[in-house]
């Protein structure tokens, strides 16, 4: 399990996918490249798990972080996995009510919302998935690892993160929504426990991210790598800034530091 040279974290939207939420052809390669030369390609993404293995399917990818961090996998095997408390899902959900703010809860296989809204319905438009299934008690069901919170309400943001700072973590991922983690809980974190898992700490470490939540990515590896498409907040985290996720970003990103040939 410890003879990688190197890892290679990539998020998904706007990195490692094309404009319609595919993996290229291109991307495809430089994947398989990475594993012939003994390097391991991983996701860290706030996709759920099921999302990861339909869009990564006939790859060699096998280890991700997911759900912003929350559920983690290792050469198939789950390494870790963060369960958000009924109780703190019910505070939440009663909150984000009174703005008209729907949320979707996660598990690792489903997503589920009490009611639709119009920003739930651009979110998952934009990102070519499904929308969540109506069932109202689903969260009571099941083992809730991540929450999606739907509003375009860019200034109510901070009266979430004053009102939960002592409980969870948002990032605001798109117009239209902010992923919701349990607090100390991230990409950052993920991967970290990844890293640990495979006994590989030493060994270097790349990250590709055009997001606000993959800037704890970014400080978790020894190189960051920001998508041009990136914002330019992001790309002030990163330490190179490769062309955009439909401009072969990626490949040429890889080649800059010598993980391709």
């Amino acid at each position: 399990m410890n003879h990688y040279k190197a890892l290679v974290f990539f998020d998904l939207d706007g990195t490692l996918l094309d404009a319609d939420s595919k993996i290229s052809k291109e991307n495809h390669q430089a994947i398989l490249a990475l594993k012939k030369n003994d390097i391991l390609p991983l996701i860290a993404s706030g996709r759920s798990p099921k999302e990861i293995n339909q869009i990564t399917k006939g790859t060699p990818i096998d280890s991700f972080v997911s759900l912003n961090g929350q559920y983690n996998v290792v050469e198939n095997k789950v390494v870790s996995k963060h369960v958000i408390p009924l109780k703190l899902i019910k505070e939440l959900m009663r909150f984000s009510e009174s703005f008209g703010h729907s949320l979707a809860c996660y598990t690792e296989t489903e997503y589920a919302t009490r009611y639709l809204t119009e920003s739930m319905e651009k979110l998952y438009q934009l990102d070519h998935a499904p929308l969540p299934q109506i069932a109202p008690d689903f969260y009571k069901e099941h083992e809730i690892y991540m929450l999606y919170l739907f509003s375009e309400e860019v200034a109510k943001d901070v009266l979430y993160q004053e009102k939960f700072s002592d409980i969870f973590t948002f990032f605001r991922d798109s117009p239209y929504s902010l992923a919701v983690v349990l607090k100390g809980q991230s990409k950052k974190a993920g991967i970290k426990e990844v890293i640990k898992t495979l006994d590989l700490d030493g060994v270097p470490t790349y990250a590709f991210g055009d997001g606000n939540n993959d800037i704890g990515m970014f400080e978790a590896v020894d190189t960051a790598i920001a998508m041009d498409n990136a914002s330019a907040h992001v790309k002030s985290h990163a330490d190179y800034i490769t062309k955009s996720h439909i401009k072969d970003g990626i490949r040429l990103g890889l080649k800059q530091f010598k993980l391709l040939d």
